[in-house]
C-alpha cells in the first residue's frame, strides 16, 4: 500500500470526523486506518526505510480533541510517541538524550501567530518541555519563544511560564546586529528591524538579522502548528524557523516566488536550521486556509502529531494534507506555490518526494483505545 492511498484514507476520516456531525452535535467514532507500517514506540523503524527514506513518526488520535477541546494526557502520550519512535528508543529520557545534551540551553520555537485559533497548543509544549527535564535538561535552561509577545500572551502559555522561561524576541531586545544574514532580494524596513532609520532616504535593504533569543540557545526543538500561509503556502518547519526569526523578513517569502529560494537557502544557515535537532508538526487542529492569521472556520478537529529529524519532510507532508482538506473545500492546490520544497531537496535539506518518505505510526492509537474500553 503507497503512502499516498493511505493519506488519502487517512485524510477522508479526518474530513468526515471534521464535517459530518450527529444532529445532537456530538462527533462521529472514527478509527485510525491501519495502512501505515506502525512500531512500538521507541522502537527502531526497519531498516530498509532508514537507510533510503526520510522516517516521519506520527501518532493519530482524534478522541485527543473530540469537540475541539485539547486533553492534555492524550496530547501528551502521543508527543512521547512520536519523539520515542524517532529516536528509537524505549523510553522518554533517554529517547530525548539522542537531541540535547543535560547542560544544553535548549529553545522550544512555536508559532503563535494564529492564536488563539492556529498557534502550537499548550499541551504539545509541555510535553516537550517535560520530556527535555526527563533527559536532565535544567527547567531553566529551557527557552519557549516566538517573534512577538503579544501573540505569545494570546496562544495560552501562562501555566508553563510558572516554571520555564516564556518570551518572545520583541520582548527581548529583538535581533542581534551583528548576527547579519544577506539575500538577493530587497527588502521595505519597518520600525523594529536593525537597519531602520539608519539612514536617509529609502528605508529598504537585502540585508535581515537573527533573533536573540535564537542566539542564545544552544539547540532548537521546533514545534511549528500546522496552517496555511499567505507568504510561503505553508507555515512549518521552514518557514516558521526562518521567517519568524529574522527582521526584514517580508521579503522573503511573498508573491510570486512565495520562498523559493530564500526558505530554504537561509534555512541552511548554522544560525538557524542548523540548530534544529527535532521537528514536532502540531497537526491536533490544522487550519487549511486563512493563515497564518486565526481562521477558526478553517480549522478541522483532526488530532495528529507528527515528528521528524527531517524538517522538508515535514513540510512536504503538512503541506499534502492541507491540500487534502483545501481540495474538500474547493481550494486552490498549496502545491502550486511551494516550489521551495523541491529546492530545499536540492539543497539537501530532506525529502519532499512522497515516495521517500516513510510515515510510521507509533501503535500508541489501539493501545489508548483499549485502555479506554470497559
Amino acid at each position: 500500500m503507497t503512502r499516498l492511498l493511505f493519506f488519502a484514507a487517512v485524510a477522508l476520516v479526518a474530513l468526515a470526523h471534521a464535517f459530518d456531525q450527529e444532529a445532537d452535535g456530538a462527533p462521529e467514532p472514527r478509527l485510525e486506518p491501519a495502512l501505515a507500517p506502525a512500531v512500538e514506540p521507541g522502537a527502531t523503524p526497519p531498516p530498509a526505510a532508514a537507510e533510503v527514506k526520510s522516517v516521519l513518526a506520527y501518532a493519530l488520535l482524534p478522541s485527543s480533541v473530540e469537540g475541539g477541546v485539547i486533553r492534555a494526557g492524550m496530547v501528551a502520550r502521543m508527543v512521547d510517541a512520536v519523539v520515542q519512535t524517532v529516536a528509537g528508543k524505549p523510553d522518554i529520557a533517554s529517547a530525548w538524550r539522542v537531541f540535547v545534551d543535560p547542560k544544553d540551553r535548549v529553545g522550544i520555537k512555536v508559532s503563535a501567530a494564529g492564536a488563539p485559533v492556529s498557534s502550537t497548543h499548550a499541551e504539545v509544549v509541555a510535553a516537550v518541555a517535560a520530556g527535555l527535564v526527563a533527559a536532565g535538561v535544567d527547567a531553566e535552561n529551557i527557552v519557549i519563544w516566538d517573534r512577538l509577545g503579544r501573540d505569545i500572551e494570546l496562544a495560552g502559555y501562562e501555566e508553563l511560564a510558572t516554571r520555564y522561561k516564556v518570551t518572545s524576541t520583541d520582548a527581548e531586545g529583538g535581533y542581534d546586529d551583528k548576527a547579519k544574514l544577506l539575500a538577493a532580494v530587497m527588502g521595505k524596513l519597518i520600525i523594529g528591524d536593525v537597519e531602520f532609520g539608519r539612514k536617509r532616504g529609502d528605508q529598504v535593504s537585502s540585508n535581515s538579522h537573527v533573533s536573540r533569543v535564537l542566539g542564545g540557545v544552544d539547540k532548537v526543538v521546533h514545534v511549528p502548528a500546522l496552517a496555511d500561509s499567505m507568504h510561503s503556502g505553508v507555515r512549518g518547519a521552514l518557514a516558521g524557523m526562518v521567517l519568524d526569526n529574522l527582521d526584514n523578513w517580508r521579503r522573503l517569502a511573498r508573491p510570486p516566488h512565495y520562498g523559493d529560494p530564500f526558505l530554504p537557502e537561509i534555512y541552511a544557515d548554522p544560525r538557524l536550521g542548523g540548530k534544529v535537532v527535532l521537528t514536532i508538526l502540531d497537526a491536533l487542529r490544522p487550519q487549511y486556509a486563512g493563515g497564518p492569521f486565526p481562521g477558526a472556520e478553517f480549522s478541522v478537529n483532526y488530532g495528529a502529531i507528527f515528528a521528524s529529524r527531517d524538517p522538508v519532510a515535514i513540510d512536504a507532508t503538512g503541506m499534502r494534507l492541507l491540500d487534502d482538506f483545501r481540495m474538500d473545500a474547493k481550494l486552490p492546490a498549496l502545491s502550486k506555490i511551494t516550489r521551495w520544497l523541491d529546492s530545499a531537496e536540492a539543497l539537501g535539506l530532506g525529502r519532499a518526494d512522497d515516495a521517500q518518505i516513510e510515515i510510521v505510526r507509533t501503535g500508541l492509537e489501539g493501545e489508548v483505545r483499549m485502555e479506554a474500553s470497559p
